[in-house]
């Protein structure tokens, strides 16, 4: 993590700039509704979120996701309802709320043909930051997300993982009291993704950042955020921990694997005779139900009796990307 002998500038405590409440985000029956679009893009919402939490955001393209953080970065007013962050409204109290936040966007508003340290220093003007007084911290974090050596390429030269990782620099000029993180590792490897994973947590710990996070890589949301907010069609259908809603909505499975392909189908026949749930891929059978292990017994023995060879079992619970089809599958 950077070093600590950095003192990052921090946005104002709560109680400064007009800032009422240690909650950071409450929503209240919040709606959005686009002209001419038949259904509304956000629907009756309602949450809190805490100092200190790093939520997750999931749900399928067209779920409301993004008209949802635009309402909480300011960009877009609600239809109705209400939205505070930290007890103040966002609309009609912008500095006070966006001073606030630190958004790490999909897209980012880079000059391309700008280097990338001009790209900052453009940020830090517009927020109304002294770029000789968040430089120490700014150029720390270049080096800490290993991008030094990209500080004066012109943008358009950069790598989509490197423009990622500026776009988090950007966020990040202040320690925000709000960290919002839309696909923050898209462009990254294995590797990348992990680094910002370490990161984050350490803000948090750190600096007590909240964070709202979305992804498409869910086992990215599984691993760090203290609860899931699942959307769909611009509903909340669950607001939970990840744990909560594997145990609420998934299912235990067993994989039987034959050593002769062309006998998975007695497997198939018995476990569907024994109303399980089954689904069968060349020599992997897989079997679910609540207590599914608990049918080994009867199923070794079937195949001793005719004559299928077990090569592996194995059982486990669903992940949370399995428990997310599931729960938004054929919603209309």
């Amino acid at each position: 993590m950077p070093a600590s002998h950095t003192q990052p500038a921090l946005l104002p405590e709560v109680g400064e700039v007009g800032l009422l409440s240690d909650d950071v985000v409450t929503a209240t029956d919040l709606v959005k509704q686009y002209r001419r679009m038949e259904r509304r893009a956000v629907d009756g919402i309602s949450f809190e979120i805490s100092q200190g939490e790093t939520i997750g955001l999931l749900g399928p393209n067209g779920a409301g996701k993004t008209t949802l953080i635009k309402m909480i970065c300011g960009v877009t007013a609600p239809t109705s309802g209400r939205l505070e962050l930290f007890g103040v409204d966002p609309v009609r109290q912008p500095v006070a709320a966006k001073t606030s936040i630190g958004a790490m966007h999909q897209v980012g508003p880079f000059d391309l043909m700008l280097s990338a340290l001009d790209n900052l220093k453009i940020a830090a003007r517009f927020r109304g930051l002294r770029w000789r007084e968040v430089r120490p911290w700014a150029l720390e974090l270049v080096e800490h997300l290993g991008i030094t050596p990209a500080l004066t390429r012109l943008c358009f030269q950069l790598s989509g993982g490197q423009r990622q990782r500026f776009q988090l620099v950007r966020a990040l000029l202040t320690i925000p009291r709000l960290l919002v993180l839309d696909e923050p590792s898209a462009g990254l490897d294995v590797g990348g993704r992990r680094h910002v994973e370490r990161f984050v947590t350490w803000l948090r710990d750190e600096h007590g950042v909240t964070v709202l996070w979305t992804s498409h890589h869910i086992d990215e949301l599984e691993r760090n955020c203290q609860r899931v907010m699942v959307i769909d069609q611009g509903r909340v259908m669950r607001f939970a921990k990840p744990r909560e809603l594997v145990e609420e909505f998934g299912t235990r499975h067993m994989m039987v694997t034959v050593e002769d392909p062309a006998t998975s189908g007695i497997v198939v026949a018995w476990a569907e005779a024994a109303g399980l749930v089954v689904k069968a891929e060349d020599a992997e059978v897989r079997i679910e139900g609540a207590q599914v292990q608990d049918v080994l017994p009867g199923l070794s023995g079937h195949c001793q009796e005719h004559g299928v060879a077990i090569s592996g079992v194995s059982t486990a619970t669903d992940s949370l990307e399995e428990v997310f089809l599931r729960m938004t599958e054929n919603k209309e």
